[in-house]
């Protein structure tokens, strides 16, 4: 088993010192052979003498034939690179390089710790290496105790076996992985994945991946749309094929629960509402019944058919939503800021209402919540939705909520987006449980 010890790098990451890597750019190439050959048969005390490329041990202040057989034995190195993220939480925590394969003890640092409570010590990392398939890794990692200087960040001690498997030469190279909101990934594995021309939709080729999402075929640079199944959902992702190697991460299917379509044109009006799903996806609920599309007659109060007050339906479809910036609310304080918050968003007081009449009772297990806003910008990449008259004005907000111990997580507030509700306007609210 081997230590990991760390140098500064320049990024301001932590990595492991390759004496050959002069450049402290994590690979060893022609930069470095240049600062090298600035050296070469220089002592100290020359004016070219560079400290650095003194690489035989013991060192002798002389940059000569025993530099530059070290300097041989290490040419094309690259390090391998370790992207940590919170396992519980999924914010990014640091990188860490390594020198070579192997079992490691290491140790990074991780700021954000103490600010997301109740997965603190689970981790998982993406490792990359040029010319080897990306592999992903989760481990728990124990609190070390710095005693100073008293800032010290929390810093975390693990150990880690890293194996990596080669990429195949002349064939275009990938892994896919099936991300989610807060928890690691997982491989897309043993999965039949159809590759299709992104402007004429027709087949080019078909690949399966292995058991960890790994795939080699030919196929040519350009833009295509990767098709599959995660169980029984079908994906229809944008794939950027470029050089022999890419990692590809799409996120898991997540169900939208309730949302509920308001409608309000200026006179009676006959309108064909439509859902689609830019990235796969289906409406799996419905009221009234959705066949494709919704027909009805919507006159300026929002009564549908003079039978309904909104569009109902719940959908699956991949997660593109955004867990970075929210609300921290107590259980006590959701009608209170569910009312504020919607109100600011562009609600009126009937939707509000449903709103509130149909969730609040079914938030109730937990002390805390964690509230993430998807607005237009996020929904547009999940569910699209379609009319045969647009509206003028399109109000779209759907909660994340998830359940949380304690109100200590601090989160950035997200910008509520400016809203009209003059001239037809159309608007839709809804959740999603994390």
């Amino acid at each position: 088993m081997k230590t990991l010890f760390f140098v500064l790098c320049l990024t301001g990451s932590l990595c492991l010192a390759n004496p050959a890597d002069l450049n402290a750019d994590h690979k060893v190439s022609l930069q470095d052979f240049y600062l090298f050959n600035e050296a070469w048969k220089s002592q100290a005390g020359s004016p070219n003498y560079n400290d650095l490329c003194d690489l035989s041990v013991p060192k002798d202040q002389l940059i000569d034939i025993r530099d530059l057989v070290v300097f041989a034995d290490n040419w094309l190195w690259q390090a391998i690179r370790l992207d940590i993220y919170s396992d519980g939480w999924g914010y990014f925590a640091n990188t860490v390089w390594l020198e070579e394969e192997g079992s490691w003890t290491l140790k990074f640092e991780d700021s954000l710790a103490e600010n997301y409570l109740g997965y603190q010590g689970l981790y998982y990392a993406y490792v990359y290496r040029p010319g080897s398939f990306t592999e992903l890794v989760t481990f728990k990692a124990i609190k070390v105790t710095r005693p100073f200087p008293p800032t010290a960040k929390p810093t975390f001690q693990a150990t880690l076996d890293v194996d990596l498997d080669p990429i195949e030469s002349n064939l275009f190279n990938g892994t896919i992985f099936l991300t989610q909101p807060f928890f690691t990934a997982n491989y897309l594995a043993y999965t039949e994945v159809n590759v299709l021309d992104w402007d004429t939709h027709q087949p080019v080729t078909l690949f399966t991946t292995d058991a960890q999402g790994r795939f080699s075929a030919e196929l040519e640079e350009g833009t295509y749309l990767f098709t599959f199944y995660e169980g029984s959902d079908q994906h229809t992702e944008d794939a950027f094929v470029y050089g022999s190697y890419l990692d590809f991460r799409y996120p898991s299917f997540v169900v939208l629960l309730k949302p509920n379509i308001y409608l309000y044109p200026q006179t009676t009006t006959d309108l064909t509402v439509t859902v689609d799903f830019p990235a796969g996806g289906s409406v799996i609920a419905s009221d009234p019944l959705y066949a494709g599309s919704w027909q009805i007659t919507a006159d300026p109060t929002g009564r549908l058919d003079g039978l309904y007050d909104y569009l109902f339906y719940e959908s699956s479809q991949p997660d593109y939503g955004q867990y970075q910036a929210g609300w921290v609310v107590a259980q006590e304080d959701l009608e209170d800021f569910f009312r504020t918050n919607l109100a600011q968003t562009g609600f009126i007081p009937n939707e509000i209402d449903d709103f509130i009449e149909y969730w609040l009772p079914r938030l109730k297990t937990s002390p805390w919540y964690a509230i993430y806003p998807q607005y237009n910008a996020q929904l547009e990449k999940m569910v699209r939705l379609n009319f045969s008259q647009q509206p003028d004005n399109l109000i779209r907000l759907l909660y994340a909520v998830r359940a949380i111990p304690t109100g200590s997580l601090t989160l950035p507030a997200p910008e509520i987006p400016a809203f009209s509700r003059d001239g037809f306007t159309a608007a839709e609210w809804g959740v999603t449980l994390k």
